[in-house]
C-alpha cells in the first residue's frame, strides 16, 4: 500500500501488537465477581433475624438490675484465597554489554549525569524489552564530522539491534555532500544529475536541509539517487519493509518518481502552493530493497531528505545525523517549522546531542542557539529527553585550550537546560586520549577523527553507559515499562495516530 502523507501513520492494514492495558495490581474481575457474591451471603446472614435466645434461670429480685445490650459478633471476613496471584509487573533483567579493558589506557566507563532525566527513555526501552511496546524506540544522534561516517552510531545500532531484534537501518539522507560521507549496514549513493546542499559546508539560503542537515537537490532531468538494504554479510540492515520518504514541498519543487527495485511505487508530487514538508509512506514485503528518486519534472527541481528504512518487532531505530564541519551556529540557521514537521514524522524517544567540537570559536553564541534547538525539539516532543555528548580530545601534542572550555560549557547547557550529559572526553581517556587512540590505531592521522575501530569503541562504551543506567532505573522502579499507555500516545499529534490504529 502506498500513501503521501504530512504525518507518520501507520497505513490501514498494518499489523501492529496489541495495545497492552496493565490491570494495577489486584485481583481480576472473576475473583472480584466472587468475592462480591460472598459479600452479599454475609450481609444476608448477618442482617437476617437471629433465633430467639435460651431461657435462663431468673435471678431473684432484690433490686432493679441494669440491662446492658450487648451487639452481636461481627460476621467474620472471607478467608482470602491461597491461590497465588501472577505479577502484574515480573521483574525485568537488564542486560548492559560488555566493553573491553584490554589495555592499560582502557578506563572506566563514566557514568551518565542526571540520568533521572532520562526516565521517559527508559520507560519506553523498558517496554520494548517485556514485549510491550507498540513500536519501536527511536534514537536521533546529532554529530559534526566524527558522525558523518556511522562509526559511533553503527555501532549503537549493532548492539541493540543485535539483542532485541533487527528493526532497519533508520534514516539515511540521498545527499553525499562529502565522498567520505557514509552510513554503516547500508548503502547508498547520489547519481548524477544531482547537487548535495548542507547547513554548514554547502549552504543555501532558504535553509531547509531537514533534520539532517543535508539533502539532494536534482539538477537534471531523470537524476537518480538510491539507498539499498546492506549486503548479505552485513550482521545488521538485510532487510526492511517499512519505508518513509521525506522530501520538500513548495511552489518551486516538482514531483518524482519512487522506485522499488526497478519498478516504480509511486510519484511523489513535491509542488504545492506552501512550503512543507513530503512524506511518502509504503510498503513492502520484507527482504532487500533499493529505493532510488527520480527526477520527473521539466519545470521544477526535486529536493529530498532522505529515507527511513525499517522492520520487524518493536526494537531500537538510531538515526544517525553526521554533518561535515557543522558548528551549534550552522545547526542553528537550519529552518526550524520544517524540522518540527519532520520531528513529529520520526517521533524520537531521545535526543541525543554530539556536537561541540567546532564551537571552540564560537562559545558566546552557543548557549541561546542550544536553547533555541532543544525548545524546537520540545515543541513537538515534550516527552524526549536530551543527552549531551562532551567533544572528544584532539590533537598531536596538547590538547586545545578551546576544546576544554567546550567541554566545560557542554556540563553548563546541559544542566541549564534539564538535560542529562554524559563525559565522552573522559571516557577516552581525558587529555592524552586521542593519542593513544592513534597508538592503538584506533583514530586517523590528523588526531582529531575516529577511524572505524575507535569509533565503534566509543559507541559500544557511549551504549553500556545508556544500558547501566537503564538497570539501575528498572532495579529502582520494578514496575518499569509497564505503564498502561504508550508513552509517545501523549505526544501531540501522536495520540490522534494511535487511537486510529
Amino acid at each position: 500500500m502506498t500513501s503521501s502523507q504530512p504525518f507518520r501513520n501507520p497505513p490501514d492494514g498494518l499489523k501492529r501488537p496489541p495495545r497492552v492495558v496493565v490491570c494495577q495490581p489486584g485481583m481480576g474481575i472473576e475473583r472480584w465477581a466472587g468475592q462480591v457474591g460472598i459479600a452479599a451471603l454475609v450481609f444476608a446472614a448477618g442482617c437476617a433475624k437471629p433465633p430467639p435466645p435460651a431461657p435462663s434461670p431468673t435471678p431473684p429480685v432484690s433490686a432493679a438490675v441494669p440491662v446492658v445490650l450487648i451487639p452481636a459478633a461481627p460476621a467474620p471476613a472471607p478467608v482470602a484465597s491461597a491461590e497465588p496471584v501472577a505479577p502484574a509487573c515480573p521483574a525485568l533483567e537488564v542486560k548492559v554489554p560488555e566493553v573491553p579493558m584490554d589495555d592499560e589506557t582502557d578506563v572506566a566507563v563514566p557514568d551518565i549525569v542526571d540520568p533521572k532525566r532520562l526516565a521517559a527513555f527508559f520507560e519506553r526501552a523498558a517496554a520494548v524489552l517485556r514485549g510491550r511496546s507498540e513500536d519501536h524506540v527511536r534514537i536521533a544522534v546529532y554529530g559534526d564530522s566524527n558522525l558523518t561516517m556511522d562509526f559511533l552510531t553503527g555501532q549503537m545500532r549493532r548492539t541493540l539491534q543485535k539483542t532485541y531484534g533487527d528493526a532497519g537501518h533508520g534514516f539515511v539522507s540521498f545527499g553525499r555532500p562529502w565522498s567520505h560521507y557514509k552510513h554503516m549496514d547500508v548503502r547508498h549513493n547520489m547519481g548524477k544529475g544531482w547537487q548535495a546542499i548542507a547547513c554548514s559546508t554547502d549552504p543555501v539560503m532558504d535553509r531547509l536541509y531537514g533534520i539532517a542537515g543535508i539533502a539532494a537537490e536534482s539538477m537534471s532531468l531523470k537524476a537518480r539517487s538510491w539507498v539499498e538494504t546492506a549486503p548479505a554479510d552485513a550482521p545488521i540492515g538485510q532487510r526492511a519493509s517499512q519505508f518513509d520518504l521525506f522530501f520538500l514541498k513548495g511552489k518551486r519543487w516538482g514531483r518524482f518518481d519512487i522506485e522499488a527495485d526497478g519498478k516504480v511505487v509511486m510519484t511523489a508530487e513535491g509542488n504545492a502552493p506552501d512550503v512543507g514538508l513530503g512524506h511518502a509512506r509504503f510498503e513492502l514485503p520484507d527482504g532487500p530493497h533499493r529505493i532510488e528518486v527520480v527526477a520527473k519534472d521539466k519545470q521544477h527541481r526535486v529536493r529530498v531528505f532522505g529515507v527511513a528504512m525499517e522492520r520487524g518487532e518493536p526494537s531500537f531505530v538510531v538515526d544517525s545525523f553526521g554533518v561535515g564541519s557543522m558548528n551549534t551556529a550552522s545547526q542553528a540557521r537550519e529552518d526550524p517549522a520544517l524540522n518540527r514537521e519532520m520531528l513529529r514524522a520520526r517521533g524520537y524517544d531521545l535526543i541525543v546531542f554530539a556536537t561541540g567540537a567546532n564551537d571552540g570559536f564560537t562559545l558566546d553564541v552557543t548557549p541561546g542557539h542550544l536553547k533555541d534547538i532543544i525548545a524546537n525539539h520540545r515543541a513537538v516532543l515534550p516527552e524526549a529527553p536530551v543527552l549531551f555528548l562532551t567533544p572528544a580530545d584532539r590533537g598531536k601534542t596538547k590538547i586545545l585550550k578551546q576544546t576544554l572550555d567546550t567541554i566545560a560549557q557542554r556540563k553548563q547547557i546541559a544542566k541549564d537546560n534539564q538535560a542529562a550529559l554524559w563525559d565522552l572526553f573522559a571516557a577516552m581517556g581525558g587529555e592524552g586520549g586521542m593519542r593513544n587512540f592513534y597508538r592503538r590505531g584506533m583514530c586517523m592521522a590528523d588526531h582529531v577523527h575516529f577511524n572505524e575501530r575507535g569509533g565503534t569503541y566509543m559507541g559500544l562504551r557511549l551504549t553500556h553507559a545508556l544500558w547501566r543506567a537503564l538497570k539501575r532505573y528498572v532495579e529502582a522502579h520494578p514496575d518499569a515499562g509497564c505503564g498502561p499507555e504508550d508513552v509517545r500516545a501523549q505526544v501531540p499529534g501522536r495520540s490522534e495516530s494511535l487511537a486510529k490504529h
